[in-house]
């Protein structure tokens, strides 16, 4: 079957040469469409819907591609550069300043570095500001990230980096007389009788109030059983206050943001604590032997590559 159109097809091309002559050159597309040969039949009119048509370009059509050529190599010249390698990136400014700081403990890792009991606490800027900073919002591993690699540049000797600590000093905090205010307020009752203090739990951060009244819990502007559906949550809340027997004693007011309900609460439990032992500094081995003094530091296990979740794999099958 391909045999015989191979041998019909070499026909039609030898008769459209004897009559075209020399147009049918190398520069000239054949375009032949046999709509008038039956697949049954042995014979083709190789005349009926012949067509050829040339694809050489004429001189105006060849000038205005010169000229569409210039003018695009221009458009590409007055292209605006990306300045930075991470232009193309989801958050350029948070990865410009990671590979900043990797560069910096490369190039200062063979230099002398503090004692730990030599380091000073350094108080680095805070998430929001930092946001600002860089335009962007972080999420709370990149921001622990920065923080760990400022900390790691931190202990070098200033004396031999001074260069490296004025870079340091952009994220810095400057405010620390107001922080020094707030760690001594912290560590006192006010002139309205409140104990302020801040808890913590999981990715929760809790500012708690604590003083002498007849029980209220109010959390974000709501009583207690109506932000806390759940019984267990309001327990733990409330669990200072039965350790302690001091239950309908004191009134509490509570502003907490992030993580879960169950974090939430953990971290005005936290504060409550903390809050207590301001009031009445006796209490503190009662709510330690209570394991309520120390932070819970535990958080979230990450998620494994390959497993559905932390810990929980898929389900086996055999093939």
């Amino acid at each position: 079957m391909l045999t015989s159109l191979t041998s019909k097809l070499q026909f039609v091309y030898k008769v459209s040469e004897k009559v075209l002559g020399n147009n049918l050159k190398s520069n000239i597309k054949k375009s032949i469409i046999l709509k008038s040969c039956n697949r049954n039949s042995n014979i083709i009119n190789p005349f009926v819907n012949f067509r050829y048509y040339t694809t050489t370009i004429s001189k105006e059509n060849q000038q205005n591609i010169h000229l569409n050529k210039y003018e695009s190599i221009d458009i590409l010249s007055n292209r605006e550069i990306p300045q930075s390698i991470s232009y193309f990136t989801g958050k350029p400014t948070y990865n410009d300043l990671i590979i900043r700081l990797d560069d910096l403990i490369f190039k200062y890792r063979k230099t002398p570095k503090l004692q730990d009991k030599n380091v000073l606490p350094t108080l680095w800027i805070l998430k929001q500001r930092l946001d600002e900073k860089l335009g962007l919002c972080l999420k709370t591993h990149q921001y622990r990230t920065i923080i760990q690699k400022l900390n790691q540049l931190n202990i070098i000797i200033p004396e031999i980096a001074p260069k490296l600590h004025n870079f340091l000093d952009l994220f810095r905090r400057y405010d620390l007389e107001k922080e020094k205010k707030l760690l001594e307020a912290m560590k006192t009752v006010d002139q309205f009788g409140r104990a302020f203090t801040l808890g913590k739990r999981k990715e929760a951060v809790a500012q708690v109030w604590v003083v002498e009244g007849d029980g209220h819990v109010i959390v974000n502007g709501k009583p207690m059983a109506e932000y806390f559906s759940l019984m267990k949550d309001r327990e733990s809340i409330l669990y200072p206050f039965q350790v302690t027997d001091l239950l309908g004693k004191y009134n509490v007011w509570t502003k907490v943001k992030g993580g879960g309900t169950t974090g939430q609460a953990d971290a005005i439990a936290h504060g409550i604590t903390k809050a207590l032992i301001i009031h009445d500094s006796d209490l503190k081995p009662i709510l330690r032997a209570a394991n309520l003094v120390t932070r819970d530091t535990r958080v979230v296990e990450r998620k494994k590559p390959g497993l559905a979740k932390a810990r929980k794999r898929y389900t086996w099958v055999k093939r």
